[in-house]
Order: C-alpha cells, then sequence, then structure tokens
C-alpha cells in the first residue's frame, strides 16, 4: 500500500495545480462615459476580448497575439471573439492599448465583470401584494402558463433545488459556467453538469418571483403557474457569502465571458428541444454600462428565439448592461404605491424599451425550503418574465419581439403621457397582456373606462380571490375599496385590488349580489358582482 499513497499524494499537488492555475481577479479600469464623465468599473484581470477580422487564421492569432506578449485563451465560435490572456503583471487598460496596435484586430473590450442587483431589505408589507398590483389574478383567467411549454432560464447564482416550491418546476439539466475556471478552447465544454444548487440565495428569490408552483394549497404563486425552471450558474460558490455578499477578495461576481457562454448554451442545445419549449431568459445581473461587444454579438445572435429580460440596476446612474444592450428588455422597480422605487436606475432604454414591476418587499422563495422579502430590480425583472412565459404558453407562434411588445402595449402608464426614461413604457399589467393577447385588442377593454371586477361571477371556493381593476390613467394614491351587500350593509373594507370573499370578522360571505366602491384621492367608481360559494 505504501507505493500507493506514494502515488496518491504526489498527484495532488499537481491536480491543484492545474484546477488553480486561474483565478478570476479583478481590477478597475478607468474609462469616459458619452457624456465626457471619468468613470471606473470592474474588469477581469489579465484578460480581454479581441474581435479578429475573418482573414485572420487561428494559427495567425496565437503568432499576432504572441508578438506582444499576450495569448489566446480561446475562440468563442458562437460570438467570433477571442478571449486572450495579456502578458502578466500588465494592467487591462495597457493590454488593450497594446493588443489594438495588432494588425487584423478590428476591435479590444475588457471582460466585464458583473454583479448581483441586490439592495438589503428594509421593509415588510403584505405577503405579494405585487400579485395585486400586475392584475395576474385576472390574466390567470386566460392563462396560467399550461398551454404549452415554456421555460424560464435562470442565468444567476443558481436555483437550490431543494425547496419544494421550485424542486417540481427543474426541468432539463442545471448547469454552472465557472467564471473562475479556462476550458478548452472548444463552445462543448464551456460548462459542467450539476445539480441545481445556490452559490448565494439570488438566483432562488429570482426563480420564485417568476415561477413558484402555484395553485398548490402551500408556499408563494409564481407569475407563471406551469413555466418551467432551469439553474444556469454563472458565480462560483466560494465567491460568494450565503446571502450573497463577497466571500474572496474579488467577491461575488461574474463576467462577459460566463454570461456569453450561457447565451451560447442556450441557443445552440437548448432552443428547439421539446423539454425547455420556448425560453425565457432572464438576468438579474449588472455591470457598468456600455453593453460590451462580446455581450451585444451574443444577444443579437439569440435575439430571434429567446426573450431576454434584464434587471434595469440599483443606485445606478445609467441602465446596467445587459439591460442596456439592444434587444433587452430593461426592468425597473416600483413599490407598493406604484411609485418608482428609490434605487430604481433610470435612462434612455427605459424610454426605448423598458418596463417596471414591483420590486419592493417581493415575497419569494429562499435557501433551505424557506421564503424571504427581497428588494430591488432583480426581482422586478423575474415578473416580467414569467408574464412572459404566460404570453408565450397561450400563443407558442409570437415571435421574442412580439412578446416584448405586447407587454409594452398593454401596460400601464404611471409617469409623463407615453415612454418615459424612468417607467418605460409603464407597469406591466398581466391581465390586460393576456386579454389583448387572447383578442388583439384593447378597445373594448372596459377596465380602460370605468372599474371592473373579475372573474363575474366569483366563485369563492374555485377562484379565492375577485380582483378589481380601475383605469391605468387614474392614479391609485389614497387606494379604498368598500364591498357592501344589496342591503347598503358595509361587508368588507380593504386597501388592496384583491378580496378573498370574507367579511370584516373573517368569515365567507353569503352567496349574493354585491357592489363595490373604489376611492381613491383621484376619482371614485362603483360596480356589481356576483359572489357564488
Amino acid at each position: 500500500m505504501k507505493p500507493l499513497y506514494k502515488a496518491i499524494f504526489l498527484f495532488l499537488p499537481l491536480f491543484f495545480f492545474f484546477e488553480n492555475a486561474y483565478a478570476f481577479k479583478i481590477e478597475k479600469l478607468s474609462f469616459i462615459t458619452p457624456q465626457g464623465l471619468a468613470k471606473s468599473k470592474e474588469v477581469v484581470s489579465g484578460q480581454a476580448f479581441v474581435k479578429f477580422s475573418n482573414k485572420v487564421s487561428s494559427e495567425t492569432k496565437k503568432q499576432l497575439l504572441k508578438g506582444v506578449g499576450a495569448e489566446k485563451i480561446k475562440d468563442i465560435n458562437f460570438i467570433g471573439w477571442t478571449l486572450v490572456k495579456i502578458p502578466k503583471g500588465m494592467k487591462v487598460a495597457d493590454g488593450i492599448k497594446s493588443l489594438k496596435k495588432i494588425k487584423g484586430a478590428e476591435f479590444v473590450e475588457p471582460n466585464n465583470v458583473y454583479r448581483i442587483n441586490r439592495v438589503p431589505n428594509d421593509s415588510y408589507l403584505s405577503a405579494q401584494y405585487a400579485l395585486d398590483q400586475i392584475n395576474a389574478y385576472g390574466a390567470w383567467e386566460y392563462e396560467t402558463g399550461f398551454s404549452s411549454r415554456v421555460t424560464v432560464a435562470v442565468l444567476d447564482t443558481g436555483i437550490d433545488g431543494t425547496n419544494t416550491e421550485l424542486s417540481g418546476k427543474l426541468v432539463g439539466t442545471s448547469r454552472f459556467f465557472n467564471p473562475n475556471n479556462l476550458l478548452n478552447d472548444n463552445d462543448t465544454t464551456e460548462s459542467v453538469n450539476e445539480p441545481p444548487t445556490a452559490a448565494c440565495n439570488h438566483g432562488t428569490r429570482v426563480a420564485g418571483a417568476a415561477a413558484a408552483t402555484s395553485n398548490n394549497s402551500s408556499g408563494i404563486a409564481g407569475i407563471s403557474w406551469g413555466a418551467k425552471l432551469v439553474s444556469l450558474k454563472v458565480f462560483d460558490d466560494a465567491d460568494c457569502t450565503s446571502n450573497c455578499g463577497d466571500a474572496t477578495a474579488d467577491g461575488c461576481a461574474t463576467d462577459d465571458g460566463a454570461i456569453v457562454s450561457v447565451i451560447s448554451h442556450i441557443v445552440n442545445n437548448m432552443v428547439g428541444d421539446p423539454v425547455y419549449g420556448k425560453i425565457v431568459l432572464n438576468m438579474s445581473i449588472g455591470g457598468l454600462p456600455p453593453c460590451s461587444g462580446p455581450m451585444q454579438t451574443a444577444i443579437n445572435l439569440a435575439s430571434t428565439t429567446v426573450v431576454m429580460v434584464a434587471a434595469a440596476g440599483n443606485y445606478s446612474a445609467s441602465v446596467n448592461s445587459p439591460a442596456c444592450c439592444n434587444n433587452v428588455i430593461p426592468v425597473g422597480a416600483t413599490d407598493s404605491s406604484n411609485k418608482l422605487a428609490s434605487f430604481s436606475t433610470t435612462g434612455p432604454e427605459m424610454t426605448d424599451r423598458g418596463l417596471v414591476a414591483p420590486g419592493v418587499s417581493i415575497y419569494t422563495t429562499d435557501l433551505s425550503n424557506g421564503f424571504a422579502y427581497a428588494d430591488g430590480t432583480s426581482f422586478s425583472a423575474p415578473m416580467v418574465s414569467g408574464l412572459a412565459a404566460l404570453i408565450w404558453s397561450a400563443k407558442p407562434s409570437l415571435s421574442p419581439q412580439e412578446v416584448g411588445d405586447l407587454m409594452r402595449e398593454s401596460s400601464g402608464d404611471l409617469g409623463t403621457p407615453g415612454p418615459d426614461s424612468s417607467y418605460g413604457w409603464g407597469r406591466i399589467n398581466a391581465f390586460k397582456a393576456l386579454r389583448l393577447n387572447a383578442t388583439g385588442s384593447l378597445a373594448d377593454f372596459e377596465g380602460e373606462k370605468k372599474a371592473i371586477a373579475y372573474p363575474n361571477p366569483f366563485y369563492v371556493s374555485r377562484d379565492k380571490r375577485i380582483s378589481f381593476a380601475f383605469p391605468s390613467s387614474v392614479s391609485s394614491e389614497g387606494l379604498e375599496i368598500k364591498i357592501y351587500n344589496m342591503e347598503g350593509e358595509l361587508v368588507r373594507k380593504i386597501e388592496s385590488l384583491a378580496w378573498d370573499g370574507k367579511n370584516h370578522i373573517g368569515n365567507l360571505a353569503a352567496s349574493g349580489i354585491y357592489i363595490f366602491r373604489i376611492k381613491t384621492d383621484e376619482k371614485t367608481f362603483q360596480g356589481k358582482f356576483a359572489l357564488i360559494r
């Protein structure tokens, strides 16, 4: 046995050396914004992306790079860019200058760093108030997500597959795209298969907001009941604490290379696979703009087959990347009062194609089979992804662009008339979106003219809740809803857009016709509905 033990101990150091020959290091890179302001951003130390002319062969690339002391890490065939290692000890800024001098190098960019878009929890509201705000209950009268297969791909810190609200929704193969490892120059080895595990809580919370198991008498409801989930992890467990804080010097972060690899994997291995069906890619991450060349190239290639949604960013001067990339839907956050959240990032990308959704105190799934409140545009984005999944399930013939257009056209304007840099096209309205998807028009949508209740009649045992809607042009400030029986007696006073059918002492109301009166600081509405026990 002695020789065997000696062989093992001799082998382990070699294995350790090769597995750790590269570590994910971060440095600051100064740049000038389009507005002429000096800024700095995080980039991967010792690396850069180069877009060579198509006339430059692979062997020529190696020689050209060698001439400036650099070397090829890998050709990323999916986007036509090459990931390069710059000379040891050289700053990225200097490396980029050197690489730009190479004949045949058309573009040179850093390997940008991305972090999770999150804001620490600081308030607790009623669980899942957001479902009322976006009229999810009305949307579910049209579609719950089971008509055809749609999968929400969660590019994030990984989904905790032990959470019972998520475990039954996971399909296909969860994968880990490790930003800390350099793999072979082969697009098929970009990642490793692994069970759905989480580097920290972020990805699990994002997944629950989009598609937690619904209508199962426990836990919470995701926006799409029927959508499946796949975990595409781009953060290393060793880099993150359980609450997504920094566990290493360079912190809980990922990079362009890992994100591009995920998009490549989706396009080349998931699109068209009936296991996944249609794919909505949720990216609740953010790095400083602008959108990098490699990132934009990958997104453009995926844009004809994948709906891509990203968090706009928190406490930032500009919409983050990848939300600022063309062909991505940037999502800002609103609070329980339908106001833009204090942290939600604004910018021209919101005016062009953005949406907002609730992002303050979002009650969602957490690690260890738990639940938690979460704040940030990270949790607004999966609501849009969940709605996109509902729309696509109902009508899989739509293109990704048409899915996005439908959400924008049905959104509720909360800012100045028309799209603006803060609220984008408005807060998503799931009910209107699914109605528009089903009928092709909102010309006869009563909710734009008066207050309505739905479903009507309200079967308490089947429907669980009745929801109310009124014109989106009317402010919801000071919202109060009173429900009366036909004798004029007050049955219940509520401050949300949904009612569970119970009176003020907690008993189910009797079957019959009821009058509801909606009052806001701006206007008062009244209507009727039937309740059947």
